[in-house]
């Protein structure tokens, strides 16, 4: 026999350090087990589905809590301190929620947090009951809330809301509904029918005439539910639900301020849509008056179908207002799955050109300049803005293809193919792919490259990639829209060349500051116009787009009289490239042309034309030279809307 130890009762308290349950389909029968395919101590509880379901873990740990803060845990008469003197609850992770679970590249148990013991992430989780008690108490409603089941992880009441309003969102997505009883307002979640209707409890009219009616009209083909999207940074989200047949109806939207993830948004949308469909098929139904059992808001099987009582009316007989319902969807008994935080690091400083161009093909309509925008990486839109008051002019949705030279690009021929020059060039981003001379012809591999504030419009067939980000260019059409004026001798290495397409975005321009100096402001990405890390440049935009072209072909010969006759060609910057008979749109409300004539540098006459064509007598020419001169150095451009000069040709030509 052994000797009784010094040990006193009452002398020494207990501690739980380890009180848990997994959040998993009937937790309770095991509490102790865990799952997790990658141990060989994996289980899941008695009788279990292996569903994951947050509320079980709740109710078990309250159960828990509850039980051993009352009789169950006395106090010692030796120290006056409970029996049970500490509960360590299992378990609280010290990895940061939701970086744990999510980031299951630096975690592998990461998976098993769903169906496991973690609190992370589930202890702020409401109870469904006490939402609903919550609301209802804030506008002064007693309600009796005891059967509802389901787990909210998080719901924004964001305006203020009559409590009906507030409620209805979570009726709808918890599958609950409200019936008074004895006085009381009761909330809860479908159960089986009250009562079965037979054909014998109708009455004799109501049996001659028994029949269901479908209303179309409110019967919906599709279902939207808009939430808040946990795996988007709580961002607003939609999905829908629809038939896939040729039925007709409206829309049934549900705006659901729920913390949800898209897949129990879905089925909340495939549920709300056989419900709606089903509320449209009504029965009238009369019933002996000593059925008297049954009240609003019960459900009645009729058939083979389940119907919900709407109204009761007394007379002779009762008359029933049913509606049939779909087999409902349950609670939601989990909460969403943790998404990882993404940690985008500050946004960088972007580089951007405002270009102003003449019009381009496609684009004839619009006159405004366009921003290009790059940064790497990038985080979102950037806005662009300008003034003195940096308003906002331009929103600039995908960075644009944009670099610059490594190699000096030469003047070359203009309207026709450019094969002697080869360019490289270095790209911040992006891509090139070479095309046929065809595409080209049809507008493809568009380029503009920046010459001291003018821009020349320029095509390359042939996009060769040499090494990572670098180009080499060749086959050029060179001064596209009347843009050979901005060819330089050469562009220099450096200069900055942007490709031409739907990434650049339109930037409004009032109309006192054109050709004025304009201050333009791009921040970075979700940043103010006042960051110290914006990019800023002065810029002055021409209107290029209003700007008459160049006139082509000039030409100048002396006749016998020893008059000069000088001719050009107008050249359209709107719908030149028609072929068919006629000449191509002005441009303007008059043809006008500014013709000068220079010694040197020096402008000896200026004469203003409305017809292509001068003619140069010898006596203005003795007048001007002191004698007929044996070349002349002419200088011609088209008058615009406003008066004002266009792009000008210029040349020496010897007679």
């Amino acid at each position: 026999m052994l000797a009784p130890t010094a040990w006193v009762p009452e002398s020494k308290p207990v501690w739980f350090i380890e009180l848990g349950c997994p959040a998993v389909d009937k937790a309770a029968n095991q509490p102790n087990v865990f799952v997790d395919p990658k141990s060989s101590e994996s289980a899941e509880p008695r009788f279990s589905t292996g569903a994951r379901e947050d509320l079980i873990q709740r109710r078990v740990l309250d159960a828990y809590l509850t039980y051993w803060d009352g009789a169950a845990n006395p106090v010692s008469s030796l120290t006056g301190r409970p029996m049970v003197e500490q509960m360590m609850l299992w378990a609280w992770d010290a990895r940061p929620y939701p970086a744990f679970p999510a980031r299951q590249d630096v975690w592998a148990d990461g998976p098993a947090w769903a169906r496991g013991h973690w609190l992370n992430g589930r202890a702020a989780l409401s109870d469904l009951a006490e939402v609903v008690l919550s609301l209802c108490d804030r506008a002064g409603e007693s309600v009796d809330a005891s059967g509802l089941r389901g787990a909210v992880s998080g719901y924004v009441v964001d305006a203020p809301s009559s409590v009906r309003n507030a409620i209805e969102p979570l009726m709808a997505a918890f599958d609950f509904s409200a019936s008074e009883r004895n006085g009381e307002l009761v909330f809860a979640h479908a159960g089986p029918p009250n009562a079965e209707l037979g054909t014998d409890m109708l009455t004799a009219a109501a049996s001659a005439q028994l029949s269901q009616v479908r209303d179309a009209g409110d019967a919906p083909i599709e279902a939207r539910v808009r939430f808040i999207d946990a795996a988007r940074d709580y961002r607003m989200a939609g999905v829908s639900a629809r038939r896939l047949d040729r039925a007709d109806g409206g829309v049934a939207t549900l705006e659901a301020p729920l913390v949800l993830d898209s897949a129990v948004a879905e089925a909340i949308a495939q549920r709300v849509l056989a419900e709606r469909r089903a509320a449209a098929e009504t029965l009238q139904a009369g019933v002996s008056p000593n059925v008297f059992a049954l009240e609003p808001g019960d459900r009645v099987t009729f058939g083979t179908d389940v119907f919900e009582i709407l109204r009761i009316e007394d007379a002779e007989a009762r008359q029933l207002e049913l509606c049939r319902v779909s087999p409902g969807g349950g609670a939601l008994l989990g909460g969403v799955d943790p998404s990882a935080p993404q940690w985008p690091g500050p946004a960088p400083t972007p580089a951007f050109a405002i270009l102003d161009l003449p019009l381009l093909p496609g684009a004839e309509g619009d006159e405004a300049p366009l921003a290009a925008v790059f940064a790497s990486p990038w985080l979102g839109a950037h806005e662009v803005y300008a003034g003195p008051a940096q308003t906002r002019r331009a929103a600039v949705s995908a960075p644009a293809i944009m670099g610059e030279l490594q190699w000096a690009l030469w003047p070359g021929p203009v309207d026709r193919w450019d094969e002697g020059n080869v360019v490289r060039i270095a790209l911040y981003g992006g891509a090139l792919a070479s095309v046929t001379r065809e595409d080209v012809l049809n507008g493809a591999n568009a380029f503009a490259i920046d010459a001291d504030g003018e821009w020349e419009v320029f095509q390359a067939a042939d996009c060769a990639l040499v090494e990572p980000g670098v180009y080499e260019l060749r086959t050029f059409l060179r001064g596209r829209q009347g843009s050979a004026h901005a060819m330089r001798a050469p562009h220099p290495v450096g200069a900055r060349i942007v490709k031409l397409d739907q990434r650049l975005a339109r930037v409004n321009v009032s109309g006192h500051e054109w050709q004025e100096p304009l201050h333009f402001v791009v921040p970075p990405a979700d940043a103010l116009p006042s960051s110290n890390r914006a990019e800023v440049a002065d810029v002055i935009l021409p209107h290029a787009s209003r700007r008459p072209w160049a006139p082509a072909h000039l030409r100048a010969a002396r006749e016998a009289s020893g008059d000069v006759a000088v001719s050009w060609v107008r050249c359209a910057r709107v719908g030149g490239e028609l072929w068919g008979p006629g000449e191509p749109p002005l441009g303007a409300l008059a043809e006008s042309y500014r013709l000068e004539l220079l010694d040197g540098g020096d402008v000896v006459r200026s004469e203003t034309t409305s017809l292509p064509t001068f003619i140069y007598t010898a006596a203005a020419q003795t007048a001007d030279f002191g004698s007929l001169p044996g070349s002349l150095h002419i200088r011609v451009a088209q008058l615009g809307e406003s008066g004002a000069t266009g792009l000008k040709t210029e040349l020496t030509i010897t007679l």
